[in-house]
């Protein structure tokens, strides 16, 4: 199957507090490096998953679970489905158009619950998700060509919720949350039958012939 998602991870290292401010701070009140959010509704545009729903506390809370031994603060996930197949549902499924953010929210979890299956633990009585608290925003802003790019920006800290075990992220892990993202992103936004109905073209509605409306009275 060809990339439909695009995914990447990030950190940014131990005691980078600045660094990690001007990245919460950018996510909190943009859209991208031109259109600024008014700072009134900027908090209300974290989704908080046991990290926080504003900067400065995602930034807390992540200093708390910083790892020196892995030398990082937090990392940092973009997950971005294919903004054309995405524009095709204005075309051809108006209802799941506009439902395309709260859909992403569920891409988000998906991918998240199997980055934690991911770092589980094997235990007597099966395998135990790491609990991993995370917070996300969605952007949404115009590309060049005036496509929307939906995508979101996952923020998580470098340790599990007890600063117990670390969060790494090595290249295999990578590829392993890419084919996840890719996998759910057809799965959830129902791509392949979104791209057949775009193949098909628009469905005319078949012609109703005309009826004689007039009655004719025959008498003997």
């Amino acid at each position: 199957m060809a990339m439909t998602c695009f995914t990447n991870w990030y950190y940014i290292p131990a005691r980078n507090y600045s660094k990690a401010r001007g990245l919460l701070k950018y996510l909190q009140y943009r859209e991208d490096r031109d259109n600024h959010i008014p700072r009134a509704g900027g908090p209300e545009r974290w989704v908080d998953c046991g990290l926080g729903r504003s900067w400065r506390e995602i930034l807390d809370n992540a200093s708390e679970l910083e790892s020196r031994k892995t030398n990082t603060l937090l990392r940092s996930l973009v997950i971005r489905p294919p903004q054309e197949d995405i524009a095709l549902l204005e075309q051809v499924d108006a209802e799941r158009w506009a439902e395309r953010r709260e859909l992403m929210h569920e891409l988000v979890q998906q991918v998240m619950e199997a980055e934690m299956a991911r770092r589980g633990i094997e235990w007597p009585g099966g395998r135990q998700p790491m609990d991993l608290p995370y917070s996300y925003v969605l952007h949404a802003p115009d590309d060049k060509n005036g496509v929307e790019s939906l995508h979101a920006h996952v923020i998580t800290p470098a340790m599990d919720r007890d600063g117990e075990r670390p969060f790494n992220v090595y290249p295999q892990d990578v590829q392993h949350t890419r084919q996840v993202a890719e996998q759910e992103t057809e799965r959830i936004y129902e791509l392949e039958r979104v791209r057949q109905l775009d193949r098909d073209g628009p469905q005319m509605e078949p012609e109703v012939p005309e009826l004689d409306l007039e009655i004719s009275f025959f008498g003997r």
